[in-house]
């Protein structure tokens, strides 16, 4: 999105004048599904051992002095279109070193805290006959522990990526791991070394992955730049979880959203809470109008607390929650919205970061660390489009370009069916670096 704000001395009374100027250039178009989408194959996991880098202190350095307005640069005007947005996405989950290389150059840069991430516990679970088992309940604890620091179910493809620092169990060099049957029966027991490596162990019993529910919330910044986005999750959110439910067919699903500006707007934050209603959420979004913001960073911090304070369900199911933002917290909140990211790791909700046209470094930084503390994904806008105004370049080094309401299906099949889900050749737009089923070979 065009940005004005008040960084170069505009008032935020001025800024909505400002953005009525802007929305004529602005980075993605409304898009809506037109007609069913077609159903991708799951994909064969890919087992990654990554080595991480060193371990990464927890820092809080002063707020920098002067905020700067990133620059944009402009692609060629089109005529928006429906369904034109397009977006990639990172794991960083399957990529561990590479993103502990990218913390360390960045926070020198930025002058932003950075959560500790150091040693994580590193799992992928097989069935006995060498498949992926997602959905199997399993508990960490320190070797000798009485009570776990941690309790959940393996993941997508049954991968595990748990951080002891951040959930208080501190830097430990290794973790007994316990896996149940069904939730019932005698435990495995494994010692696993929080080496970097991404351990494989294969259970004597099979899961069965069908999650009894999905509670799915929407963290939205809606100051003045952010009104296509707006519009976009308004139109598309219909089709998006139309397509998704294929996976789980009878999932119960709750919808929750939560929006937000800066301190001197009409509001800070708006909690809605969760509805089984998806006509009520889509009034709720049909209510929302972007405005307001001042300068460039806004109160994304206390939205983040307000979505991982939500009263999400505990059980066998899936608490997904996107933070679709286009500017970071203010410097001062940096430490409090990674606070929050750890708040939703300890309640097991996942963050997916959608980062959007005015992205730039530090929202990147920040948005990335809670999606990987909590094993989400950061998904990021293109110029594929060929829409108004350019969008950044993240730092990532292999990803593949597709339309945004594809890639949040595929997002949503994955969790729901346990399986990564990965875009067919005919939809990707274009591949950068040397891209594997999520992990980055370059």
């Amino acid at each position: 999105m065009f940005q004005m704000k008040k960084s170069l001395g505009f008032s935020p009374r001025f800024k909505p004048a400002l953005y009525c100027v802007a929305g004529l250039l602005a980075a993605c178009s409304p898009a809506g599904f037109e007609g069913e989408m077609a159903v991708e194959a799951p994909v064969a996991p890919v087992v990654t051992e990554s080595k991480m880098a060193a371990s990464v202190a927890v820092a809080d350095p002063a707020p920098l002095a002067v905020v700067v307005v990133p620059p944009r640069h402009k692609t060629t005007r089109r005529t928006p279109r429906r369904g034109v947005i397009t977006a990639g996405d990172i794991d960083d989950t399957l990529n561990m070193a590479a993103f502990q290389r990218y913390l360390s150059k960045e926070r020198s840069t930025l002058k932003l805290p950075v959560s500790n991430l150091a040693r994580p516990v590193l799992v992928r679970l097989t069935g006995p006959a060498g498949k992926p088992a997602p959905g199997v309940r399993v508990t960490l604890r320190k070797p000798g522990a009485a009570e776990p620091f941690y309790s959940g179910y393996s993941g997508v493809n049954g991968d595990i990526t748990v951080f002891p620092s951040v959930l208080g169990a501190g830097r430990l060099g290794s973790v007994e791991m316990r896996a149940f049957a069904q939730g019932q029966g005698e435990a495995t027991v494994k010692r696993i070394a929080t080496n970097g490596s991404r351990t494989q162990i294969r259970l004597p019993f099979a899961s069965d992955w069908k999650p009894e529910f999905l509670d799915i919330a929407f963290v939205v910044d809606t100051t003045g730049s952010m009104s296509d986005e707006l519009e976009w999750l308004t139109r598309e959110l219909r089709g998006i979880v139309r397509s998704a439910k294929r996976s789980a067919p009878g999932v119960d699903i709750r919808y929750g959203l939560i929006v937000y500006r800066d301190h001197g707007d009409d509001y800070v934050v708006k909690n809605y809470g969760f509805t089984a209603r998806q006509s009520e959420m889509v009034g709720w979004l049909r209510k929302q109008d972007a405005n307001g913001g001042g300068d460039y960073p806004e109160a994304a911090a206390a939205a983040l607390a307000s979505g991982a304070a939500l009263n999400w369900r505990r059980g066998k199911g899936e608490r997904l929650m996107f933070h679709i933002a286009d500017a970071p917290p203010h410097d001062r909140d940096a430490r409090a919205y990674l606070v929050a990211a750890q708040q939703a790791a300890e309640n097991n909700v996942q963050i997916f970061g959608l980062g959007a046209s005015g992205v730039a470094a530090k929202s990147e930084y920040l948005m990335r660390q809670a999606a990987v503390q909590t094993g989400g994904r950061y998904l990021f806008l293109t110029d594929d489009s060929g829409v108004g105004y350019g969008h950044a370049e993240p730092t990532i080094s292999c990803y593949r370009v597709t339309k945004l309401s594809r890639l949040m299906v595929r997002v949503l099949r994955s969790e729901l069916s346990g399986q990564r889900i990965e875009a067919p050749a005919g939809e990707v737009i274009r591949s950068v670096g040397n891209y594997n089923a999520g992990t980055c070979r370059n």
